[in-house]
């Protein structure tokens, strides 16, 4: 009864024409950014990807162009990111503090604990 179509889109109901196409361009432009550094810092970058002692399988992966790497590496990311975007709904402030505080608080300290354990045994990767 208030206008629930309207509330739900967000500031996309406010806008048409150029704004709007600048909005959703910038958006878009915004995730591909986030995958970007993602891949970057998380995924290798540029780098080809290398399995252990497969020799014949890393020097095939050496010939492919590092701009290659790096772009596929970011587009799948972006994929994941859509899938996630696109699957599940949005969550209100309440489940995400819940989640934050109940849920990924504790796996976190829970790693961090781990993770100076094995360094203290001499365990580095």
């Amino acid at each position: 009864a208030e206008a629930e179509s309207e509330l739900t889109a967000g500031f996309h109901t406010e806008y048409t024409g150029i704004r709007f196409a600048f909005f959703f361009l910038a958006e878009y432009m915004n995730m591909f950014l986030a995958a970007a550094l993602a891949t970057t810092v998380f995924l290798g970058g540029w780098m080809p990807l290398h399995f252990g002692n497969f020799e014949t399988f890393n020097r095939i992966m050496d010939f492919v162009p590092p701009i290659v790497w790096f772009f596929g590496k970011t587009f799948v990311v972006i994929y994941i990111i859509m899938l996630f975007k696109w699957t599940f709904p949005r969550l209100r402030i309440d489940q995400l503090l819940t989640l934050e505080w109940k849920y990924l608080l504790p796996i976190n300290l829970v790693n961090i604990v781990l993770i100076a354990f094995l360094v203290l045994m001499g365990w580095h990767f």
